[in-house]
């Protein structure tokens, strides 16, 4: 009865999708080898030899490498904004701000829809740390599963209305179209994308819609799951900066 008067129908629904995920949902490699398999399939029946399948799935993989690099790229990037001195500091301020379990899971989902807006990659890292942060309040009855899947928001929700915006930022860049693709659309700037007043106000929809959801939807205190019953340690920090022995010490090489 408590868990009834605690949850909302919403949380009581989510709770019942995680359980069913947690204990059916396949491991991503799974979809991998589904996706390889049924486009071989496709390609042999439509005559292809299951030499040239094989060919040209080793051909494509070497293609993807730079699409590949670009993505580890920003991904590393934006862990070494994430994790530097002034965004550890600024993470540890953002996780006191929220009273009780349900804020804290909204929070995290405004501050990582935020945080996409500037880049993707950096929304990603910097939700994740403030969740651990979060996770590390014991005052705080927050839903650590709940928490992590807000900290995605940013690039789940309206990370193609920022910055980092590919489609956006393709249109922009003549070098980045094909030229059969540029002859059609030509050049389209960001002021006729990106930083229109509809984007805006679909970005602020967005926001509101996203933020109603992660709220309604968080478990309360007496169905949530920390991190401890999650099986994570949420208790690790970045040691701390050694003092500068040479001038040309960065904060990164202090670590070394």
């Amino acid at each position: 009865m408590a868990a009834e008067i605690d949850d909302s129908r919403y949380a009581r629904f989510a709770l019942r999708c995680s359980s069913f995920a947690e204990r059916w949902f396949p491991d991503s490699w799974v979809f991998a080898a589904l996706a390889v398999i049924i486009v071989a399939v496709a390609t042999m029946a439509m005559g292809a030899k299951p030499t040239d399948a094989a060919m040209a799935f080793g051909d494509g993989f070497w293609s993807l490498i730079p699409f590949t690099m670009q993505m580890a790229f920003v991904v590393i990037g934006g862990y070494v904004v994430a994790s530097s001195p002034p965004a550890v500091k600024l993470i540890d301020r953002l996780a006191r701000i929220p009273k009780n379990g349900r804020s804290a899971v909204a929070w995290v989902a405004l501050i990582s829809m935020v945080a996409s807006l500037l880049n993707w990659g950096l929304s990603l890292v910097f939700g994740g740390l403030l969740v651990r942060a979060l996770a590390r309040r014991t005052d705080l009855k927050m839903d650590y599963r709940a928490a992590g899947a807000a900290a995605y928001l940013g690039l789940g929700a309206v990370w193609a209305l920022g910055l980092s915006s590919s489609a956006a930022q393709l249109q922009a860049n003549p070098a980045s179209l094909p030229p059969s693709i540029l002859s059609i659309t030509g050049v389209i700037p960001f002021t006729q994308t990106i930083f229109l007043w509809q984007s805006g106000v679909l970005l602020l929809a967005l926001i509101v819609v996203s933020l109603i959801i992660a709220y309604a939807t968080a478990p309360g205190p007496n169905t949530a799951r920390d991190a401890k019953a999650c099986g994570i340690d949420p208790s690790f920090n970045l040691p701390p900066l050694q003092p500068r022995t040479r001038p040309g010490n960065g904060w990164n090489t202090a670590h070394c």
